[in-house]
């Protein structure tokens, strides 16, 4: 199940009432049907970008309040896009420059950083970017985007000797992907330890119902001037590290974390949580922390218990999502014909499911074959087509 509202909510109750990210997540619950957690998402990289490029603290190396958040869940009826669009507006009336745009290659994304290194990508359709990237033109871009979420310097060689070079590059992403574009394109070696286990994923549903969601711009302003004010605020204060009583709290959600039992195919995101939760908890020192004061500070339980509510809706999300993961290409064929015969009630004919999946038929034979062979498709005669042979699910 995805993560439901009420979730969300205890969640977004660790923060102050007044804070930025919880207003913003309020004011997005106003405007649409979308889920909640999409508002905490969004509103995270919103406000991560805004943060100055020196801002940050030492976890397992130099860590920086970037943040990449993948909102997850079905297509048109959970409103992924629209919650998007909103923090997405308020950014660009605080600081359009801060919008980038989808590069069209590795290149272009160098370049782009170049001209401006602070930037947050929003990505309505991240499904199709997967599609494209799957082992053609796109997956250069693919590799960069994992190197940029550790700020690394990013250069590339161009004609005449010449090198594009990007020292600091501080790049967020907000985008959207329905499940079945996470199935065909990923597998469980990108979650674990690639590309994919680098993102903050929320899987959400929509729950509400609103006949006439014309929105409510109470806090609108109120936001953007916010905004406003940090990407005016040219330095940070640098954090330390944890005070102690955070310190008990960090170890012992450490240590279960890691101890914790998970899906084979989901094995290790625990190990790339913790920097989640760290980025996260620099993104919350910047909206009601110490950081704004411009001198050195510690984390405290007001920072680190949120970080860590919101990290395990993460957790929560790839948990739900992990039966569409599949551990191998093979593995996801499987699934597609297990699918396709599920969708004709259980039981099918060889034409039907090439109908649905559009495969090559040798592809699809051997796929069965291998279904049969593990007892999880068996072939049977039935009373329809005068005794044509079906295949059915065991």
């Amino acid at each position: 199940m995805p993560v439901t509202e009420t979730e969300a909510a205890v969640a977004l109750r660790y923060l102050p009432s007044d804070c930025w990210l919880r207003r913003y997540a309020v004011h997005g619950f106003k405007q649409t049907t979308a889920p909640l957690v999409y508002h905490i998402g969004v509103g995270l990289t919103t406000l991560g970008v805004t943060t100055p490029s020196d801002y940050g603290m030492h976890f397992a190396g130099t860590l920086r309040a970037n943040n990449y958040a993948l909102l997850v869940g079905r297509s048109g009826a959970d409103q992924k896009s629209t919650a998007l669009g909103v923090g997405r507006s308020l950014l660009a009336a605080a600081a359009s420059k801060l919008i980038g745009n989808r590069p069209g290659s590795r290149e272009g994304l160098i370049d782009s950083l170049a001209l401006n290194p602070t930037q947050l990508l929003p990505i309505s359709e991240f499904g199709e970017f997967l599609s494209a990237a799957q082992g053609g033109y796109f997956e250069p871009i693919k590799a960069l985007m994992a190197d940029a979420w550790d700020c690394g310097a990013l250069q590339r060689a161009c004609a005449n000797n010449r090198i594009v070079r990007v020292d600091n590059p501080r790049l967020s992403i907000t985008a959207a992907c329905s499940i079945p574009y996470l199935e065909q394109y990923t597998l469980s070696t990108d979650w674990t330890g690639g590309f994919m286990g680098r993102w903050m994923v929320l899987y959400g549903r929509a729950e509400r119902k609103e006949a006439d969601p014309v929105g409510d711009t109470t806090d609108t302003q109120w936001l953007i001037d916010e905004l406003k004010l940090r990407v005016a605020t040219p330095v940070a204060g640098w954090c330390t590290g944890l005070d102690n009583p955070s310190k008990l709290l960090w170890e012992s959600w450490y240590n279960e974390l890691m101890d914790r039992k998970l899906p084979d195919n989901i094995v290790g995101i625990n190990s790339r949580a913790p920097t989640i939760a760290r980025k996260i908890a620099l993104i919350l020192g910047w909206d009601y922390g110490p950081a704004l004061r411009g001198k050195p500070w510690r984390m405290d339980l007001s920072l680190i218990e949120p970080a860590i509510a919101i990290t395990e809706l993460h957790l929560t999300s790839l948990i739900h999502l992990s039966d569409a993961i599949a551990e191998h290409p093979e593995a996801r064929q499987r699934r597609s014909v297990l699918r396709a015969i599920d969708q004709q009630g259980g039981t099918a004919t060889l034409g039907e499911i090439l109908a649905i999946l559009k495969m090559k038929k040798r592809t699809i034979i051997e796929t069965i074959d291998a279904l049969i062979e593990e007892k999880r498709v068996a072939k049977v005669t039935t009373s329809i087509g005068e005794g044509f042979e079906h295949l059915r699910i065991v």
